[in-house]
Parts: C-alpha cells; sequence; structure tokens
C-alpha cells in the first residue's frame, strides 16, 4: 500500500506548481480536505451497504475528497458519498452513460460506484465494488470509456501526471 501522505505531497506541489502556472484561472485550486475518522468511514460504508476499496478507504482518512483534483473534477469524500448535491451529479452521469457503452466495460451500473466528478463537464470516474467482474478498477468515463486502472493507488498516480502535464502545457502556452 502507498504512503499516502507522501502521494499527497507530492500531488500538493503538483497542484501549487499549476496555480503559478494557471494566469488566467482556468481550474479551481484547493487544498485536499482535512483526513476522514474512522467514526465518518464507518457511517459512509453503512451508508453505502458495503465497504469500500481498502485503497480509497486509506486516503480518506488522509484526504476526506478534494475539489479541483484534476481541473474541474472534485475527489468525493465520505461527505459526499452518503449523498449530496455532487453525488447526485455523478449519479446522473452514471445513469446517462449509454448501454452500449456499459457494455463494453464489463460492468453493469449497479456495479460502480462514482469516485469523482466534473463539475462542468461529463468526466466521471468510478470504482469497481466487490461483487463485480474486476473490484477496486477504477474507471474513467467521459461519453465513453477514457482509461481504465487497475486500483485506486493507480488512478491517484494517473492523476498526478496529468496534473504535471497541465502544468507543462500552461508553461509552454505562457
Amino acid at each position: 500500500m502507498s504512503d499516502w501522505k507522501d502521494q499527497i505531497a507530492v500531488m500538493h506541489l503538483v497542484k501549487q506548481e499549476l496555480m503559478k502556472r494557471d494566469k488566467d484561472r482556468l481550474w479551481p485550486h484547493h487544498l485536499p480536505e482535512v483526513g476522514a475518522t474512522e467514526e465518518q468511514m464507518q457511517e459512509a460504508e453503512k451508508a453505502l451497504g458495503f465497504p469500500l476499496d481498502p485503497q480509497y478507504y486509506e486516503f480518506l482518512m488522509h484526504a476526506d475528497g478534494w475539489k479541483g483534483f484534476l481541473q474541474t473534477v472534485d475527489l468525493l469524500g465520505t461527505r459526499e458519498l452518503m449523498g449530496s448535491p455532487l453525488m447526485d451529479e455523478a449519479l446522473a452521469l452514471l445513469g446517462a452513460i449509454e448501454p452500449d457503452v456499459l457494455d463494453d466495460s464489463g460492468f453493469s451500473r449497479e456495479q460502480l460506484l462514482p469516485i469523482a466528478a466534473g463539475t462542468h463537464d461529463r468526466d466521471l470516474f468510478v470504482i469497481a465494488l466487490p461483487d463485480s467482474p474486476a473490484p477496486d478498477t477504477v474507471i474513467w468515463f467521459a461519453g465513453e470509456e477514457i482509461e481504465r486502472f487497475e486500483s485506486f493507488e493507480e488512478y491517484f498516480l494517473a492523476m498526478v501526471d496529468y496534473n504535471r502535464e497541465e502544468v507543462e502545457a500552461l508553461s509552454a502556452g505562457g
């Protein structure tokens, strides 16, 4: 398992660099939320009716969500998982995925839990539930399947890289 404190620190440094280069304020810039308590984690799992992926669980204990995690995509924390306007939007995005796209993914809607969603676009990240063909897989949908990650940790590291690419793109353009 990852050392989440170190991984979050790296993402924070990348996000700080992105904020410096984002002269036109294209993206929201926020710190991660304070880590969830064990009680909040248990409440979230009880509300959901199933245990969370262990890596996502551990991450939430260190950072209980992160607004603007990737551009306008917010990474959901326990409050959102238990019900919020953002979770409602994420569930609506999940419901809007075309049946053939879901069929191609190998998952049903009921086997997927939104963990991150765009506030101004169709980006949706879901994690496969324990009763699915590939539990703990994270899938990025935006009208179609964009990318698939074998684990929450792999997803997180990829988002660090996508943010680094955004730093480079803004550096080249400015």
